[in-house]
């Protein structure tokens, strides 16, 4: 039996990706009866799939709660293919290691995957983000929010995430299958402490814009801070003070005598959040 590396791998539709990974199962239903003979049977169960894939760039191409189909290639030819809903993404902006910028895409199966032909190949030319002069800038709620930057960022992963549900009936074949759920984003700034009084309080809501470029975005309406976690002095090791801030999605905010309903804005310049 020979074996083959993944120089050739690639998943279709998306550009720069390190790795992409598949795990199948069926849930087996085992049996013990007066006629097993003291032996424990078992019987055909209900199938499922879950994978992911990571990729260089600040905005993936598939976000939570988007039906696709995946088709990810070993060698451009051969691979797994199947339809699938988008459960998580988690964009990593790693500004203390000079990281580039990377996220992870995870899935859940729609629908049969097939083992065998499955062609992807990515023609396209790269084109790295660096984490190297990303920052974040915080805002209060206002009409025309007044932005200030955080100080002393070291790294930043915004989760995005959907609870999509899965169901199983007499139409899917004994296949699991998932509808679209709701979405929800967290974020964690990881940050040195110079001053206390810098650090965002709890059950602070702010607007904010989390660079991946000189002059590209994230831009989120709104985020409340929920809790300061990790902060850590190291009296012996004369270590500098560091501490990870953790803020939630908040989808709406009195602004003048409005309730106002928030956005979520990539990069790009597009809306993700709500949805046209």
């Amino acid at each position: 039996m020979g074996t083959i590396s993944g120089i050739g791998g690639a998943v279709d539709g998306v550009n720069t990706v390190r790795t992409w990974t598949i795990s199948s199962s069926a849930d087996l239903q085992s049996f013990a009866a007066s006629n097993t003979a003291g032996a424990t049977g078992r019987a055909i169960g209900n199938k499922d799939w879950s994978g992911s894939y990571t990729a260089y760039g600040p905005q993936p191409v598939k976000m939570p709660g988007e039906k696709f189909t995946f088709t990810g290639s070993i060698d451009g030819t051969n691979g797994a293919t199947g339809d699938a809903i988008v459960d998580s993404v988690e964009i990593s902006i790693d500004i203390e290691g000079g990281g580039i910028i990377a996220h992870t895409v995870s899935f859940s199966s729609d629908g049969e995957l097939s083992l065998g032909a499955a062609v992807a190949v990515d023609a396209t030319v790269p084109a790295p983000y660096t984490s190297i002069g990303c920052k974040v800038e915080l805002a209060a709620v206002a009409a025309e929010p007044q932005y200030g930057e955080l100080a002393n960022v070291r790294t930043v992963t915004l989760s995005f995430s959907a609870e999509n549900p899965s169901y199983i009936d007499s139409s899917t074949a004994g296949q699991t299958k998932r509808h679209v759920g709701n979405i929800d984003l967290e974020v964690s700034i990881g940050v040195y402490v110079d001053d206390f009084a810098d650090l965002p309080a709890l059950n602070t809501v702010q607007s904010a814009k989390i660079y991946v470029s000189d002059t590209e975005y994230w831009e989120i309406s709104w985020l409340m801070f929920g809790e300061a976690s990790d902060l850590t002095v190291d009296r012996e090791g004369a270590a500098i003070v560091g501490a990870s801030l953790n803020a939630g999605l908040v989808v709406s905010q009195l602004i003048g005598e409005v309730q106002t309903l928030g956005e979520i804005n990539t990069p790009d310049l597009e809306t993700w959040w709500p949805a046209a």
